[in-house]
């Protein structure tokens, strides 16, 4: 049984410790005047468009901070040494939700995306809408890329769903698109049974597309120690 979304909408949690001071800390996404109304309604899904995606109940969202934190990296080997990563609050099991992904909603149109953001997801392809959280966010936009720091990483972006109000669906909710960050399964062979243990740094892959973009845009900026980073990046 999952809670209304009503629920979700009041969920309203507290500013984290380490969080910076010129970053808006989100509950919800925020939306951009560029987006329709369209497509904020065709984020919604139908009961039967929802198979094979997790589904996230109230409960979860609220439980946040009790799974999820934000620490200042303090080992000088490490790549984000001296900024923050995203470690386990506690013991995470193969699979399971840990948060969402949460930020600024914007058409992929070049008038209405910040060309300098690290932090833009995309939220729906087919709509043409991506998750900025460059300058509003939650504790999701400090998971680092597992390159430099571990072997692999231990979690991974994946779709999901949860419940909005909606005044046209019965029960006066509706299911809407997400991005939420997720522990890798265990595998076939096990090998990731112990999911993510409790101060465990959280881990995802950006993708090599990431980093030759981050490798670009160094070059464009002069900026010596993102292409430095970018560069080591690509050659693990």
């Amino acid at each position: 049984m999952f809670n209304t979304v009503s629920d979700n909408i009041k969920t309203q949690l507290p500013v984290p410790p380490n969080w910076p001071e010129d970053i808006t800390y989100l509950n919800d996404l925020t939306y951009s005047a560029a987006v329709t109304s369209e497509q904020r309604t065709a984020l919604g899904r139908t009961t039967t468009d929802l198979e094979g995606h997790a589904r996230i109940a109230a409960e979860q969202i609220a439980a946040t901070q009790s799974r999820a934190c934000i620490r200042i990296i303090s080992d000088p080997k490490h790549p984000a040494y001296n900024q923050r990563g995203l470690f386990a609050a506690s013991d995470l099991p193969p699979d399971s939700f840990i948060l969402l992904y949460q930020g600024h909603v914007h058409t992929n149109s070049l008038s209405d995306t910040n060309s300098k953001s690290d932090y833009d997801l995309s939220l729906d392809r087919l709509l043409d809408l991506s998750v900025d959280a460059c300058s509003s966010g939650n504790e999701s936009r400090f998971c680092n890329d597992y390159r430099g720091i571990t072997e692999r990483p231990n979690a991974e972006f994946r779709d999901c769903f949860i419940q909005v109000p909606s005044e046209k669906r019965a029960g006066g909710s509706k299911w809407e698109r997400r991005v939420g960050i997720f522990v890798l399964s265990a595998g076939n062979a096990g090998l990731r049974k112990k999911g993510v243990r409790e101060g465990e740094e959280v881990c995802v892959s950006y993708g090599k597309q990431y980093w030759e973009s981050r490798k670009v845009v160094a070059g464009f900026r002069k900026d010596a120690e993102m292409l430095r980073v970018a560069t080591a990046a690509l050659e693990l």
